[in-house]
């Protein structure tokens, strides 16, 4: 037990730790226009949302099948997205204080390497046009950081047999702290096994079930160091994924194998804010610095089906499985399970 606790520890931490580098340096972008700064963080985060709502939505079952009444199980796992190249560079548009002299500009998946872009704005204050101008450096991605090129979501999660063939499925990550940043995830899910209702058939070792479930994962990173002046304490980017997911599946369920499959959609809405005070000095003879309150403030959605494909090797009460989702962001997803009854 203790070997299995020390597990979900290290890669809860681990995600937390990875988590954090994706928001190394974006502060950044504070240095350019408001409108600008926010298109600048929409495209480099726009793979995050994507990246948690197929992962959050991944390996919810190893199989059709569900415990008897109160029979129970425990899975630790994790998934992984792949984002695809399409997702790994973008094209900012609409911007008017700075250019991109490469027209595009790496996502946070994408390739590494900061690029040094020029902006140039102006902005009322106290009824006095104020002319800013300088350099900043925009962040590469952590492609070649990453072993999967990707962020993996850890799977810790229990289910319990209730009535009518159902499993009643609960994860749960508790906030976890490091390098100043935290991460927390829970989910809940439903499991149905409708083979109840075609009779003699469910003599078969065949399973056929659907499935419902939600997650909502948080991810707080703490900007108290910037290297900005004003009040440190309240500073902290923030991202927010809550999603959805309905499969059908079918799986056949032998003494030492089970193989599935399913079909289904997935949903989520994401929210990333950078919030807090924020005192930018320029360093212009004669003018304070610029003031900024919580700057920046982007809600995303992704959705669409997916084709689940699956196997697992079945030793007592210790299962072994791993699947792969066909979907926007194709998902790998494999661990261990322990189930009883």
């Amino acid at each position: 037990m203790k070997n299995l606790i020390f597990s979900i520890l290290t890669l809860s931490l681990s995600v937390t730790s990875v988590n954090a580098q994706l928001f190394d340096g974006i502060e950044n972008i504070l240095l350019t226009s408001t409108e600008d700064a926010r298109i600048l963080a929409e495209g480099y985060t726009a793979p995050i949302g994507k990246t948690l709502t197929y992962a959050l939505n991944s390996g919810w079952a190893t199989s059709a099948k569900t415990h008897k009444k109160l029979g129970f199980g425990l899975t630790i796992g994790g998934a992984a997205p792949f984002v695809p190249d399409v997702d790994q560079v973008f094209t900012p548009t609409g911007l008017t204080s700075l250019s991109v002299p490469s027209g595009s500009l790496s996502t946070v998946f994408g390739e590494g390497g900061d690029q040094e872009l020029n902006f140039s704005f102006s902005e009322s204050v106290l009824g006095n046009e104020i002319e800013y101008e300088g350099k900043l450096s925009f962040p590469g991605g952590l492609k070649d950081e990453l072993p999967l090129g990707t962020v993996p979501a850890p799977i810790v999660q229990a289910s319990v047999g209730v009535v009518f063939d159902t499993d009643l499925l609960v994860r749960f990550i508790p906030t976890m702290e490091m390098q100043g940043s935290t991460f927390s995830l829970t989910g809940f899910g439903l499991k149905h096994n409708i083979m109840q209702y075609f009779g003699p058939l469910d003599k078969l070792p065949l399973n056929v079930s659907l499935l419902a479930a939600i997650s909502k994962a948080s991810f707080e990173y703490d900007l108290s160091d910037s290297t900005f002046g004003g009040n440190s304490t309240n500073r902290k980017m923030t991202f927010e994924a809550d999603t959805f997911t309905i499969q059908a599946l079918a799986s056949i369920d032998l003494p030492i194998i089970s193989a599935f499959a399913g079909l289904g959609y997935n949903a989520g809405d994401s929210q990333f804010n950078v919030s807090g005070d924020y005192s930018i000095d320029y360093g212009i003879t004669g003018i304070g610095p610029r003031i900024l309150k919580d700057p920046i403030s982007i809600a995303s959605d992704a959705s669409g089906v997916m084709g689940i494909v699956g196997a697992r090797l079945n030793l007592l009460f210790l299962k072994i499985f791993a699947n792969y989702t066909i979907q926007e962001y194709n998902t790998l997803t494999a661990g261990i399970s322990f189930n009883f009854r």
